[in-house]
């Protein structure tokens, strides 16, 4: 799976990245948005094989991708000390988790400095 990043200027919605992917038609596995100083920035989760067609959409519509990062889709339980959990597994291999967070369905999204690693525990 691959995350792309996207930072949008405070003039545009993050509504407009997502809408611009359905007209595409490419599935959204995990998305997250946080504002910035200056607008959002928009991460979202994609299949290895819709990034160019993503990351082509997104351009189209005026929206430049800054960051493209490997990740893992994880399941996990919904349960209390689930996500405790898996970070103890990955950082027990020595794996630094750089991204985590809820996907659709029982998943969070994991990107580590050392993805083989974390990808032997989750």
């Amino acid at each position: 799976m691959r995350e792309i990043t996207f930072i949008l200027g405070p003039e545009r919605a993050a509504a407009e990245i997502w809408e611009v992917l359905g007209q595409a038609e490419i599935s959204i596995e995990a998305s997250c948005t946080y504002p910035m100083v200056d607008g959002r920035n928009v991460r979202v989760v994609v299949a290895d094989s819709d990034v160019t067609a993503a990351k082509a959409a997104a351009l189209e519509a005026g929206f430049g991708p800054i960051d493209e990062n490997e990740v893992l889709l994880a399941e996990i339980e919904m349960k209390p000390g689930s996500l405790g959990a898996l970070a103890r597994r990955v950082a027990d291999t020595g794996a630094k988790l750089q991204i985590l967070y809820m996907a659709r369905g029982n998943r969070v999204v994991v990107g580590a400095d050392d993805l083989e690693k974390a990808a032997s525990v989750v």
